[in-house]
């Protein structure tokens, strides 16, 4: 007669990190694909053309494109997120002043983005905006100390995180400009501008401003240059 096997249990912690990475994976799918389309125009066959030269590692530097493409959407996204994560790292929701790692790095992350966005282009609209934000949510925090106003505004600071993905994939969506520099190629029959997407031994994928995949001999290239935008 055989011993019933022991039901083998999956440690919650284990649960925990597999939901995050399943969701961090999704999101960052999203991102892709949502870039892909705004880039591409929304035009399908377009965006099949760019889809052959992407691939998932890319999402790292297209997310960093994609934030510098458009500074003054960045500077509201920073605006936004910067008291939430202050907030968290100086005053954890748990109340026992234990201190995230994750949330210090993104206060600093933020902290950083918003030092080099006001000394890039002298304007302080970003750090203001930070600051009414932030003296409306410690103002909360401080008079409602318990019962349903406490719940409320610890949902509140508890949304940054879905603050941040609502925002990142709005620049995605609004952002059409592709996340490499443009370039001015010269193929022997006059220059134009646009975007090189891959390149590989014999040929260079190029798309147009007019959002035209094209396919260039390299040895048909006289010259590359970048274009300051």
């Amino acid at each position: 007669m055989t011993q019933p096997q022991p039901e083998v249990t999956e440690h919650p912690t284990a649960k925990r990190t597999g939901m995050v990475l399943g969701t961090t994976a999704g999101i960052a799918t999203l991102f892709l694909l949502l870039r892909l389309l705004a880039v591409s125009e929304w035009d399908w066959n377009t965006a099949g053309a760019i889809a052959d030269s992407l691939d998932f590692g890319d999402a790292l530097p297209i997310a960093f494109g994609t934030l510098f493409a458009r500074p003054e959407l960045t500077g509201v996204l920073v605006a936004l997120l910067l008291p939430f994560a202050l907030l968290r790292a100086l005053w954890p929701l748990s109340g026992h002043g234990t201190l995230s790692l994750s949330g210090v790095l993104a206060a600093i992350a933020l902290v950083t983005v918003a030092v080099v966005w006001v000394r890039t282009f002298n304007s302080w609209w970003v750090v203001i905006g930070a600051l009414v934000l932030g003296g409306i949510l410690l103002a909360a925090r401080l008079i409602w100390r318990r019962g349903i106003g406490r719940r409320i505004v610890l949902g509140v600071l508890r949304s940054a995180g879905v603050l941040a993905v609502v925002g990142l994939l709005g620049l995605a969506v609004t952002v059409d400009t592709p996340w490499m520099s443009k370039e001015r190629l010269d193929a022997g029959e006059g220059a134009f501008e646009g975007w090189v997407l891959e390149v590989q031994p014999g040929f260079v994928k190029v798309l147009t401003e007019e959002r035209d995949v094209l396919v260039l001999f390299t040895g048909d290239i006289v010259e590359r240059e970048l274009v300051e935008e």
